[in-house]
């Protein structure tokens, strides 16, 4: 991949993903609190990383300093479901032919308390919109084991956002999510 990555809230579970995501771009940017302490320990990775150690809490602020970047040929997200404004402010940061890998808890699944769309269906049909960039989903399930059942380890959750820049589908569930009940506690 030529270009940049855009790397926002994957240092911890999704670290290895953005270690493949580093290992394919020109230039890196990761976006966390602990930006500055996290490293790959890798050299040549750690040297074309840009830290910026600021929370989407504080949108303005990032997207200034993300603009500073842009465009993004490949973003792979882990932000909070609601966060409706920064999401679509970072979509017009991917470049055209660009991929937005956006992944989401399994909650983002659900319907409203008033029957109104997921969060995850509001996201797809949105970019279904965008022409110019791929866009795709990983919604994190869980793994039935027997008789019971547990959240993603780190390596699973990886595993479907990695997949997913090799091969992006529309939506990928990581693990199942069927039968809710069933999930872990």
């Amino acid at each position: 991949m030529t270009g940049t990555a855009l790397l926002l809230g994957t240092t911890g579970m999704l670290a290895a993903a953005a270690r493949h995501a580093a290992a394919q771009a020109e230039k890196c940017v990761i976006v966390s609190r602990s930006a500055e302490s996290f490293s790959f320990d890798d050299a040549a990775f750690d040297a074309k990383c840009a830290p910026l150690a600021l929370s989407y809490e504080d949108e303005p602020a990032l997207l200034a300093a993300l603009e500073e970047h842009a465009p993004f040929a490949l973003a792979l997200t882990w932000i909070r479901p609601r966060a409706e404004l920064l999401r679509a402010a970072l979509d017009a940061l991917v470049a055209p032919g660009g991929l937005l890998v956006e992944v989401m808890g399994s909650r983002s699944i659900l319907a409203g308390p008033d029957g109104e769309p997921s969060i995850a269906s509001l996201r797809a049909d949105a970019l279904a919109h965008q022409p110019d960039m791929t866009y795709a989903q990983v919604v994190l399930g869980f793994m039935r084991e027997g008789k019971s059942s547990r959240w993603l380890n780190h390596e699973e959750i990886s595993a479907a956002a990695i997949a997913q820049m090799e091969m992006p589908l529309p939506r990928r569930i990581a693990g199942t999510l069927e039968p809710w009940d069933e999930r872990p506690r």
